[in-house]
């Protein structure tokens, strides 16, 4: 969830990448209690609900009108129903935030902090865009590359994998820059999944298509084909993206950048 105040980290400010890494790591483990948080308040607040309308019974004037309290039952009812489905849909949203946020703000401290990762990068693209500019590259420019060498990776994928295999996309990323990352089989189709499904839900109001039921059959639960973002679904995600920060931090490491 992005916050208003910066976490305290233990790493210094100075090692640039090592930093972006456990902030994203920082924040990545955070976003992970969220629908915890969330699904507590709702219990609590529908128990101060039913408390204020057991108290509030025959009283004129009251500050909390009844339908104003059984049109909040009735939605706090709604959602549990669906097994929390809207919470872990936020929950799902914070998390994939972090997740895009903290591998641009990775690959732009690389690009802001490594020559050898910027003049790579610069390659990707025309001679007189980014060669020639003076480095270190300002903050500005170290994100607009960052963003761009992403949609660069992507087209240079398979047509077939373009839209789903990012995990490859990314390892490519990194790759081009002079870090190897190893992402796990199992941690890679779950990222891939989920950044699927993060489409689907913003763009298709949670409808899968047919082939999004091609390369998840098994996320199809309802007549509707909507989505269901459950409690074991979001941890499954929240693993995925947290295995891929440990295993850029790996990478980054071996490659001597931390």
């Amino acid at each position: 969830m992005p916050e208003i105040n910066d976490p305290e980290l233990g790493t210094p400010r100075e090692n640039r990448v090592m930093y972006a890494i456990q902030q994203t790591g920082s924040r990545l483990i955070g976003d992970q209690f969220i629908a915890s948080y969330l699904i507590d308040y709702i219990d609590i607040a529908e128990d101060s609900i039913l408390t204020k309308r057991k108290n509030n019974a025959g009283k004129r004037n009251s500050k909390h009108p009844s339908s104003q309290m059984e049109d909040n039952i009735k939605k706090l009812k709604e959602i549990k129903s669906e097994d929390y489905h809207r919470v872990n849909v936020l929950a799902f949203f914070s998390l994939w935030s972090a997740h895009e946020s903290g591998i641009e703000n990775i690959i732009a401290a690389a690009l802001g902090s490594i020559q050898k990762a910027a003049i790579a990068a610069a390659a990707k693209f025309k001679s007189t865009q980014y060669a020639e500019l003076p480095w270190p590259w300002c903050d500005q420019i170290c994100l607009e590359v960052a963003q761009k060498l992403d949609q660069k990776a992507k087209n240079d994928m398979p047509e077939s994998d373009r839209g789903w295999d990012i995990a490859a996309r990314l390892k490519k990323i990194f790759l081009w820059l002079g870090v190897e990352i190893e992402i796990p089989t199992e941690s890679a189709a779950s990222l891939n999944e989920a950044s699927m499904v993060r489409n689907v839900l913003l763009h298709r109001y949670g409808r899968l298509g047919p082939r999004d039921i091609e390369r998840a059959p098994h996320l199809v639960e309802s007549d509707n084909k909507a989505i269901k973002i459950t409690r074991p679904r979001l941890r499954q995600y929240s693993d995925a993206v947290r295995v891929v920060n440990v295993s850029i931090m790996n990478g980054v490491a071996k490659a001597g950048w931390a």
